[in-house]
């Protein structure tokens, strides 16, 4: 029904009238609308500082995923295992998913309030209200500043290099702390089931030795020598056996399964020793600088106002940078220094090798005594041994060196 002359007229002293009031309720609705903006940046502008995105779980094939999914743990996998599982890392990424989905809620809201401001400024048009028009296309513009500010935010916090660096370097921390107890247990591994070989090579001598000595052919010096290896070995084996069972939890833990969990752990490859061909000690060490996060604070560090201070600042960058050169020099030189350990050893496990076969065929025609056969035996397990052991030694070397480049290492 059309309002009468009238009614508009009762209308118009109404709002005559009630102008002090509409102001204050426009008022008390803008103040409440930025408290709530407020509400909304605050949390939102910390948080940006502190997490970023992740893909946890894609950018896999399905065979990829399949076998990082699987109930077997393999030394290549541990980056990826640490990224999707690692229950540190994970609450991180599951953090931040929440924070998103709550940044897009906020900017539904302010787009909502926007909105609403919109009304009321088209209404004070309507109204003549100069005053109101001014104040709501403020607010207006406000809203629209803060809600572009904040899309992408929601929509990637990833490109926060702050937010990025530290976590990066968390995970890349985890990733060289499961690397060096997979590198531990897979030598612990092989050095029991070198001690198990050898015991039993120790328990044939130390029958031997018995046998012998009944026949007049052996002393008891003879003996007690082989059941002195033998116990030894043996102890050895057992203490190794204890190592394992206090490794093996915690790096489950670091690559995503319950601490109690008990995956298949597939021994690691001979060193790839192509790597030290890649080495670039001059081109790392530049990286490792770049990449060094104490160094990275000493450099963006404030300049200082006075010659004095400017000057010591410099002074501790150069220190920084000299005392990082003279590590990369000393973590490389251990590399091709553990390099030449390991060809020793396998020149000298390799030679073990033919010796073995050669007096397993002698031994097989009655070539050879039992004792001189077992005698080759021990000499083969104990350069097999030492092999494996450099071949450790080497791997370990390789990833200081490596995990040095990319920033993970004590200048002090």
């Amino acid at each position: 029904m059309k309002k009468t002359a009238v009614s508009r007229e009762t209308e118009i002293r109404k709002t005559a009238c009630g102008g002090k009031k509409q102001k204050e309720i426009r008022s008390r609705f803008l103040c409440a609308v930025m408290s709530g903006m407020l509400a909304f940046l605050l949390p939102c502008s910390a948080l940006a500082d502190e997490n970023i995105t992740s893909d946890v779980g894609t950018g896999y094939s399905a065979e990829d995923w399949a076998k990082l999914t699987d109930n077997v743990l393999e030394y290549d996998e541990i980056p990826d295992l640490v990224h999707n599982f690692n229950s540190t890392i994970v609450e991180v990424w599951d953090t931040l998913q929440d924070t998103q989905e709550q940044l897009q809620k906020s900017i539904t809201e302010l787009e909502s309030q926007r909105r609403k401001v919109k009304d009321l400024k088209e209404s004070a048009e309507d109204e003549g209200d100069v005053s109101a028009v001014v104040t709501y296309t403020t607010s207006e513009y406000i809203f629209d500043a803060v809600i572009s500010g904040l899309r992408p935010t929601a929509n990637s916090l990833l490109m926060q290099p702050t937010t990025r660096s530290s976590v990066v370097k968390a995970e890349n921390q985890i990733t060289q702390a499961a690397q060096s107890l997979m590198i531990a247990y897979d030598s612990t591994v092989k050095q029991r089931d070198t001690l198990n070989k050898l015991s039993e090579m120790y328990e044939a001598q130390y029958q031997l030795a018995l046998r012998e000595q009944a026949l007049g052919m052996a002393t008891e010096t003879d003996v007690l020598t082989a059941k002195t290896n033998l116990l030894s070995a043996q102890s050895s084996s057992a203490a190794l056996e204890s190592g394992l069972s206090q490794i093996l939890p915690s790096l489950c833990s670091l690559t995503g399964w319950a601490a109690d969990a008990t995956p298949e752990i597939v021994p690691i490859p001979e060193t790839d020793l192509t790597r030290i061909d890649e080495m670039d000690l001059e081109a790392d060490t530049v990286k490792a600088i770049g990449n060094n996060t104490t160094l990275i604070s000493q450099r963006t560090s404030k300049k200082g106002t006075s010659t004095a201070t400017v000057s010591a600042r410099l002074g501790v960058i150069n220190e920084g940078d000299e005392k990082l050169t003279i590590v990369m020099k000393q973590l490389y030189n251990d590399v091709l220094s553990k390099e030449t350990t390991l060809e020793s050893a396998k020149a000298g496990w390799e030679s073990a090798q033919l010796s073995r076969d050669g007096y397993e065929r002698m031994y097989q025609l009655g070539m050879l005594s039992e004792a001189d056969y077992l005698g080759t035996q021990v000499s083969y397990y104990q350069e097999k041994a030492a092999y494996e052991a450099a071949d450790t030694a080497l791997l370990l070397a390789l990833e200081t060196y490596h995990w040095a480049v990319k920033g993970l290492v004590d200048i002090e």
